[in-house]
């Protein structure tokens, strides 16, 4: 046995319930952000829904307690969206600096491989250098 949608629809007083559902089909997107633009304007039909049946003495309180619910999980939603993107492009900008890091690292030690130079340099006090040089006088007359 098949629904009649129109028959529903004339009962409630819905009005052409095919275009309604058309409309609230789920989106399938990839893009995050189609996601959240789809989302909001799926909770703008519905609370425009919820407003033109407040408008014709049709008010329940549970239909605003839904109403508020569905507000609440696509705002929700999208902000947990948008800081997973944010995050992503956060730790493309880290990897991006940890290449520079490696590769500025790497330059360094190839400046310094190729400037190394074999010199003798003797640390020690006065006193000493005078007795080694007076010792080398001494040597040489």
């Amino acid at each position: 046995m098949e629904i009649n949608r129109q028959n529903l629809a004339d009962e409630f007083n819905m009005g052409d319930i095919e275009n309604e559902v058309g409309r609230l089909t789920i989106v399938s997107s990839a893009d995050p952000v189609e996601i959240i633009q789809e989302n909001i304007e799926r909770a703008n039909r519905i609370l425009d829904r919820v407003e033109e049946e407040m408008e014709n003495g049709n008010f329940t309180a549970r239909m605003v307690e839904v109403a508020s619910a569905m507000m609440n999980t696509v705002t929700s939603s999208s902000k947990e969206i948008m800081a997973n993107i944010n995050y992503k492009k956060y730790l493309q900008i880290r990897e991006a600096m940890i290449k520079y890091k490696y590769d500025e690292l790497e330059s360094k030690k190839t400046q310094f491989r190729g400037s190394q130079t074999n010199q003798n340099i003797i640390l020690t006090d006065r006193e000493h250098l005078m007795k080694l040089l007076g010792e080398q006088e001494k040597i040489e007359n």
